[in-house]
């Protein structure tokens, strides 16, 4: 799946049925503006299970969210998006897959404390804006924009988030840029949040990382960091065995 490069804004209507797994999961996304990246495959497959009561902060139209049901399936979760008509199509695809027992989706901004509710989730996951303002070109599309950029919700503000929604013992996760690494443990300290485990990940072997996933939990669980060897995504002009795997391959 791609970003499509269309500026126009795409029409209630104007969707792709697409899948994720190798078709055990059904995802309905615009044709046009934003659409799915690889990114929500990469942060499923380094997230252990079991997930229990998870929260999926600004879910787009659901691939995270999906992708963790279908890899533990007791977890039940809470997809937060704060664009009515991502969080649409993500109802329609929660339908689809028949997740309407163990998913919820709500149309709101996790600023907004009523939304979100407090210590009762055993796992935040997220695929956050990561670009801030004033860097990089805002995309035309006022969908990809606020997907990307943090427009509408800053790292500041997605943490705190994050934190207020944890159960003491819970884990946050999400995948970032590698450039903002410092950044991110410097922000989660700020909040008695320490990095548990961390892993880079590569578009080629040896290649300068891109991004990195990490999952954090309270300072006082955590001893030491735990660094895992890099995530390469590629290997001679294809996906890594390990990636296959997460996207649903055997090898």
């Amino acid at each position: 799946m791609t970003l499509a490069d269309d500026a126009r804004e795409p029409g209630p209507d104007d969707v792709t049925h697409d899948s994720l797994l190798r078709g055990r999961v059904k995802l309905i996304q615009p044709a046009r503006g934003f659409r799915s990246s690889l990114d929500p495959v990469l942060l499923a497959g380094f997230i252990h299970a079991p997930y229990r009561h998870f929260l999926d902060i600004g879910c787009g139209t659901g691939a995270l969210s999906f992708l963790l049901l279908a890899h533990d399936p007791a977890a039940t979760g809470l997809a937060v998006e704060i664009q009515p008509r991502l969080a649409g199509l993500a109802v329609r695809s929660v339908e689809a897959n028949g997740f309407g027992a163990r998913l919820a989706v709500v149309v709101a901004d996790v600023r907004d404390a009523e939304s979100v509710p407090r210590a009762a989730f055993d796992l935040v996951a997220s695929n956050p804006p990561f670009r801030p303002l004033g860097t990089g070109v805002l995309p035309p599309q006022a969908e990809r924009s606020l997907a990307h950029h943090e427009v509408a919700l800053t790292l500041a503000e997605w943490l705190d988030v994050a934190q207020a929604a944890l159960r003491p013992d819970g884990r946050l996760a999400a995948i970032y840029p590698a450039d903002r690494l410092a950044e991110m443990r410097a922000a989660l300290a700020a909040r008695g949040l320490a990095m548990a485990r961390l892993r880079m990940v590569q578009a080629q072997e040896g290649a300068r990382a891109s991004r990195f996933c990490f999952e954090a939990r309270c300072s006082a669980l955590v001893a030491e960091t735990k660094m895992e060897a890099p995530l390469v995504v590629h290997e001679q002009g294809k996906y890594s065995a390990e990636v296959r795997i997460m996207l649903g391959e055997k090898s």
